[in-house]
């Protein structure tokens, strides 16, 4: 028998070996030169302050013996042979378990059972018949204990409990028989019944950041290098605890409308095993960022627009760990102060001189009807009303200048940094004439044309009085135009040395050379001679 200490042991290590606990040996060897009866007994050697377990050694009378490995553990190949003494002939072999006929193969003494379990456990015999007595059988025994090669694991979770962002650790606890140290073992892992590490020699599985789905119930596998021996550990529920919980997002005030401040608040709740944790907020509208994670687990708005409203969302997160939470959306919709204001005229088309009014009309929010609202009024583009808390704008007697393109203008009296204010359309408004006045006007035109035409008269007759007019009104083809004598030349002439002047005296053109004779009752007129004056 040998005491064996492994690696771990030196040449310089007492060995010391024990029968039934007296010594009966010192050496690492203990040698049984002829085995006797009295030679049986449980065994054990001491090497240094160490002590192996017991063996038991049992010496037996008798031609035949079952000779069985001292140790058996669960995953060995075990063997059974039954001996006789040599220089008998054997007959036939039979093997036995708990007094059953384990194999009906009778011409051999070795049976190879194959791997054995724990199950395999029991008590087996052989029966022999030699030559050494004629008919005469023999019989030899044996319990088999199959021991049990490495417990059940077990799994060990550290730290516990573990939070969000936690670094976790799971082991797969077992231990080797003492009296197979050496045994290689393999360990997987195994999270709700799917595996999440496969067989290696590490009996370790890490979660670097620990998440919430990384909760659930894990069990571990281990099995020997050659896979005669898998064990799986009972599942152990694993939770990984939240460090922040039930993210949410609130606007104050709501429902809102242009022109209100308008937070927003990001809430959660801390696990009670890290209150003192740093957690950073964020906050989107429609799934894009409006504020980059900070402290502040508020987002404002100090005058809401329209343009404003939408789905609002929060994010959390740890500083110092990589857990994320997204909150539920919140729908805000920003509802109008006032609508945009229409402009009522009271007449697109104004006489001239009439009066002209226009209204701006809007209407209030039903959260607001309280507020007080200004009105300006606009003439193609330019201020012709200044903001007052008057909606209307008249002309009391509008000109043809006040035509144009009319609009109003509403703002918040109460809130006029919130640059709420809102333009109406365009309204054209023409100012007309009236038509009893261009009667006028043209009965006044006309008077005046009569009026010059008199005036031209008196003047013309007032010359035939005094000068005598010499006019033709005759045209001759092929003559130049009708020539105008001018009423300034006198025509004279001399009869029987008597000056003799005509006035009103009616000439006519003809050819050259030809005289005119005109007979006037009472008044003869002398023909004379025509010329052309220019004037």
């Amino acid at each position: 028998m040998t005491c064996d200490v492994g690696s771990s042991g030196g040449e310089d290590l007492t060995y010391i070996w024990y029968k039934d606990g007296t010594w009966v040996h010192t050496g690492k060897i203990y040698t049984i030169t002829y085995a006797n009866t009295w030679d049986s007994g449980n065994y054990r050697c001491q090497a240094g302050s160490e002590s192996s377990y017991i063996a038991r050694l049992d010496v037996v009378v008798g031609p035949v013996i079952l000779r069985v490995p001292l140790n058996v553990h669960e995953g060995d190949d075990l063997t059974l042979i039954c001996n006789h003494h040599s220089g008998y002939k054997e007959i036939y072999t039979i093997f036995y378990k708990d007094d059953s006929v384990f194999s009906s193969r009778k011409y051999t003494f070795v049976l190879p059972i194959g791997i054995v379990n724990m199950g395999d456990s029991g008590r087996y015999k052989c029966t022999k018949e030699i030559t050494l007595y004629k008919d005469a059988t023999f019989t030899d025994e044996a319990f088999i204990s199959i021991q049990e090669l490495f417990e059940i694991p077990k799994i060990k979770v550290t730290s516990y409990p573990v939070v969000e962002g936690d670094e976790m650790t799971l082991t797969c606890d077992t231990s080797l028989s003492p009296l197979r140290p050496r045994t290689q073992l393999k360990f997987a892992f195994h999270k709700d019944g799917r595996n999440v590490q496969g067989f290696n020699s590490y009996n370790q599985y890490g979660v670097q950041s620990a998440q919430v789905k990384d909760s659930g119930k894990y069990s571990c596998e281990v099995t020997t290098a050659t896979y005669s021996v898998r064990k799986r550990s009972p599942e152990k529920l694993v939770e990984i605890n939240e460090l922040f919980r039930n993210t949410r997002i609130r606007a104050i005030p709501y429902p809102a409308v242009e022109g209100d401040q308008i937070v927003l608040r990001c809430y959660t709740s801390y696990s009670p095993l890290r209150q003192r944790t740093e957690l950073e907020f964020a906050f989107y509208r429609d799934g894009r960022n409006v504020q980059e994670f900070s402290s502040s687990d508020q987002y404002g708005v100090q005058f809401a627009q329209l343009e404003d409203s939408g789905n609002y969302s929060c994010d959390v997160k740890a500083s110092n760990v990589k857990v994320r939470k997204s909150s539920h959306f919140i729908h805000i919709m920003i509802k109008e102060l006032f609508s945009t204001p229409v402009l009522n005229v009271s007449a697109i088309k104004v006489l001239e001189g009439d009066a002209m009014n226009l209204t701006c009309n809007t209407s209030l929010s039903p959260l607001r009807q309280r507020t007080e609202l200004q009105f300006a009024f606009y003439r193609d583009g330019r201020n012709v009303q200044e903001f007052s808390l008057s909606d209307q704008y008249g002309v009391q007697s509008a000109q043809l200048e006040d035509s144009g393109n009319y609009s109003c203008e509403v703002r918040s009296a109460s809130n006029i940094s919130s640059n709420i204010s809102k333009k109406s359309e365009d309204a054209f408004v023409q100012i007309r004439e009236k038509s009893g006045k261009h009667t006028t006007t043209i009965i006044i035109v006309a008077l005046l044309v009569l009026l010059l035409v008199v005036i031209f008269l008196l003047f013309k007759y007032r010359h035939k009085l005094h000068w005598p007019t010499i006019g033709c009104s005759h045209q001759q083809r092929g003559l130049q135009p009708k020539p105008q004598i001018s009423s300034t030349y006198a025509v004279e002439e001399s009869v029987n040395d008597t000056e003799v002047t005509y006035t009103n005296l009616i000439l006519h053109c003809g050819p050259q050379g030809s005289s005119i004779l005109t007979r006037v009752p009472e008044v003869t007129y002398a023909a004379v001679k025509c010329r052309k004056v220019p004037y």
